[in-house]
């Protein structure tokens, strides 16, 4: 103990004896653990933390399976089968999403719920904190009305009320009895509430998807033999109903957590390769000082020390500053991980589980204690017994012999390879970014502003009201001052999935069974694609002549090709499903939106107005303003909405801007942060460079001195110093084109319209990465060029 005590007493005294390298190592040190630290715990929240439940393995999602999406929710009907002929799940439950005005708390306040089965806590193995979940009697049609609470709906509205069980809470105009209180961790899909699903089982319904559905295996069944077992039943429910529909299972974790796990691996890889990168400059920096110390240590073995004692005290200087570096970067990486998630929103899935905790600060003391190690014993590795000895015999340094020079120099060369790399996968995800954003979207962004409106409760139940509150609205909004044009949509495109189903054409067979499109449709009203810029491509809008009950419809290109190819669409019918009591007629194409996101491709739709049909009351506003703020308008609407009906509160109030550039926001969130760690790689690889010609350029000082004295000019000698950072550039970005090129097909799923071997990003990264590297050995290069011959020889 007390030998080491005297190491770690030295340490410290060599520290303070070299600040600029003490602070310049610390520095490097905080970095790379900061960064390693935040996204590991990114890593470890979203990807390797247990899911929130019991035996969270056991539970999976089940997709109804069609030829054009493989992974829908089920309908009621299809539900009710999964649930009663299954022989593989212990528990069967769906979900829904729903929203509900809730009021007498205040203003009214638009809450996000979901309508569930009874059975759906019986999934996931969560019962309530406070009282129960609703039972199989409440969830029919027509039981009494019960609501679960969320744990964060009780405590901000309700104030943490411990009598609140019992109590009723008005929603949508109605009283539902509160019959329980959720535990705090637990989220389901967002919702703020939980209601009764209380389905009817219609047969009809059989066609109409909408119920999400989740599972818990039985003990010891896998889920591949789940997935056997219910691809087997969808073919005998296919068979039994005349469908070419099937069912397939998936990992419920999989589920929530597949889309993200590439970018979440890829930025694990590249933060440690910024963190290899410190510790090359780090190694860099304790060899060279190691080198101007080789005197000492050769004299310390000289008078008996052991190799072993060396290396134990070069491991205590280095851990030192190892320990400090690492302590700063795990406070920095606590705010780090704040902006980041800041930043995120709601683009990762499992956010609420993402924190610095004690694995993620083990996992940070392990990598500081690794690297301390490494970087420690680097210069004895390099400093071998001889060189230290014969260090004793010469009596100085200044010889410019040793092993530091090829050791710096291929690190660096590694260095920028691996920054390299990060550049080149940083620069493919920012430009595909770049690309994504300059797409179509189909829509005109510019001054338009948007909010939800939910018309709710027993006045809105029929269809005539919710039309004359929107014509009311529209009326009136559309006089307001700085009002351009206003309209309304059932789903905002790029922001809300629309209703879909698949579709037939008259007077032909029906498709192939591999062929049937999904069609998503939307209700609209007042001026919304004039509000939205969507042109009208050929026929006409709809207007008064398309009252309650005609079936006169709207379609975009994309459908019209589809559906009509190389014909004239207007005048064509279709129908929706195996339904042939009612035909649509087009009147109208108009302009293709990518409703799904910029990342997406452009679906097939077509539109109906609410003078047509209500299907549901909730719609969203569009207001395209005559100036450049149309937030500006959002009072004003407020206070018109709150005129007509003050019960229906104004959410989700965003611009179209905003809406379309939240369509990319994870391929956002991916591209910056893989930008800042490879520009950090960068960086860190340049200060390398740097770092060992200055080193190079004092250490061959007397080398530079002879070649000045024998005639050769400064401007020469700056060329050579250049030359040699540029040979190290291009050895580097050589082995780092390699490396990315071999890499790159990792980045394929993440890239939409570039190629992953981009000869423009290969060619720039290489152009970039060797102008910066002639940048970092300029100043070297000036230093050598001023060298005195007379003085280096006079000393030498």
């Amino acid at each position: 103990m007390s030998r080491t005590i005297q190491d770690l007493r030295h340490a410290l005294r060599v520290t303070w004896r070299s600040p600029l390298v003490s602070l310049l190592a610390v520095g490097a040190f905080a970095l790379g653990i900061a960064v390693t630290t935040t996204v590991f715990s990114i890593f470890h929240g979203v990807l390797l933390k247990p899911l929130p439940y019991p035996s969270p393995d056991q539970l999976v999602m089940v997709f109804d399976t069609q030829p054009a999406c493989s992974t829908c929710p089920a309908s009621f009907p299809k539900f009710h089968d999964w649930k009663s002929r299954n022989q593989v799940f212990a528990a069967i439950g769906g979900s829904t999403p729903a929203g509900f005005v809730l009021s007498g708390h205040g203003d009214p306040l638009q809450l996000d719920a979901v309508r569930t089965t009874a059975s759906l806590v019986d999934v996931f193995g969560v019962q309530p904190a406070m009282g129960r979940w609703f039972s199989e009697d409440e969830d029919r049609p027509g039981a009494a009305k019960v609501v679960v609470l969320s744990h964060g709906l009780w405590t901000e509205t309700l104030a943490s009320d411990p009598a609140v069980l019992g109590k009723a809470l008005t929603l949508d105009g109605e009283p539902y009895e509160i019959v329980g209180v959720m535990p705090e961790g637990f989220a389901h899909r967002g919702a703020r509430i939980f209601v009764p699903l209380a389905t009817p089982l219609d047969p009809s319904t059989r066609g109409t998807h909408f119920l999400s559905t989740y599972a818990r295996l039985k003990p010891g069944v896998p889920i591949e033999r789940a997935a056997s077992d219910m691809r087997a039943l969808g073919r005998v429910l296919a068979a039994e109903f005349g469908h070419n529909h099937g069912i397939d299972v998936a990992s419920y974790r999989e589920v929530i957590v597949g889309t993200i796990r590439p970018q979440l691996r890829m930025l694990l890889g590249a933060v440690f390769a910024v963190l290899l990168i410190g510790c090359a400059n780090v190694a860099n920096l304790l060899l060279a000082a190691g080198l101007a110390r080789r005197r000492e240590l050769g004299i310390r073995l000289a008078l008996g020390a052991r190799t072993s004692d060396l290396a134990r005290q070069l491991i205590a200087e280095s851990a030192t500053l190892a320990v400090a570096g690492g302590a700063i970067g795990v406070v920095l990486a606590f705010w780090l991980l704040r902006t980041f998630l800041a930043l995120a929103t709601d683009q990762l899935p499992r956010a609420t589980t993402i924190a610095i905790d004690g694995r993620v600060l083990a996992f940070s003391g392990v990598v500081t204690l690794c690297v301390a190690l490494v970087c420690g014993l680097w210069p004895l590795l390099q400093l071998r017994t001889k060189a230290l000895v014969g260090a004793v015999r010469e009596g100085d340094t200044r010889t410019g012999s040793g092993p530091g020079g090829q050791f710096g120099n291929g690190l660096v060369i590694t260095e920028i390879a691996m920054a390299f790399a990060l550049l080149v996968g940083g620069a493919l995800l920012v430009k595909n970014l770049m690309l994504l954003q300059a797409r179509d979207a189909g829509v005109a962004t510019e001054r338009v502003i948007a909010f939800d409106l939910a018309p709710s409760g027993e006045r809105y139940t029929a269809e005539e009201p919710t039309r004359a509150f929107y014509r009311a609205l529209h009326a009136r909004l559309s006089q307001a001052g700085g009002v351009q044009s206003v309209g309304s949509v059932s789903h905002l495109p790029m922001y809300r999935f629309g209703t879909n189903g698949e579709m037939q054409i008259e007077g032909r067979a029906p498709w192939g069974p591999n062929d049937a499109p999904l069609v998503e449709y939307r209700w609209y009203h007042g001026d919304y694609f004039k509000t939205l810029g969507i042109p009208l491509l050929k026929g006409r809008l709809l207007d008064q002549r398309d009252g309650d009950g005609t079936t006169t419809v709207l379609v975009n290109r994309a459908m019209a090709e589809k559906f009509w190819p190389g014909q004239d669409a207007i005048g064509k019918r279709f129908g929706q499903g195996n339904d042939r009591s009612q035909w649509y007629e087009v009147v109208g194409i108009v302009g293709d939106i990518r409703s799904f996101g910029l990342a997406r491709p452009t679906p097939f739709e077509f539109y109906r107005t609410l003078d047509q049909h209500v299907a549901r009351s909730s719609q969203t506003v569009v207001m395209r303003a005559v100036t450049d703020n149309p937030s500006a308008l959002i009072p004003t609407a407020r206070q018109i909405v709150r005129s007509i009906d003050p019960a229906i509160p104004v959410t989700s109030v965003q611009t179209m801007e905003e809406v379309v550039a939240g369509s990319v926001g994870q391929q956002r969130l991916v591209s910056a942060t893989a930008g800042v760690f490879a520009l950090l790689a960068a960086l860190l690889a340049m200060v390398g460079v740097f770092g060992v010609m200055t080193y190079n350029v004092r250490r061959q000082r007397r080398e530079i001195g002879i070649r000045l004295a024998l005639g050769a000019t400064r401007p020469a000698v700056r060329r050579l110093i250049i030359g040699r950072g540029l040979k190290l550039a291009l050895i580097g970005s050589a082995a780092g084109a390699l490396g990315a090129y071999l890499l790159s097909g990792a980045l394929q799923t993440m890239l939409d319209d570039v190629a992953p071997k981009d000869p423009l990003v290969f060619a720039g990264t290489g152009l970039a990465v060797i102008a910066a590297a002639v940048l970092a050995s300029y100043l070297p290069a000036l230093a050598a060029g001023r060298t005195d011959p007379m003085v280096v020889l006079r000393d030498s």
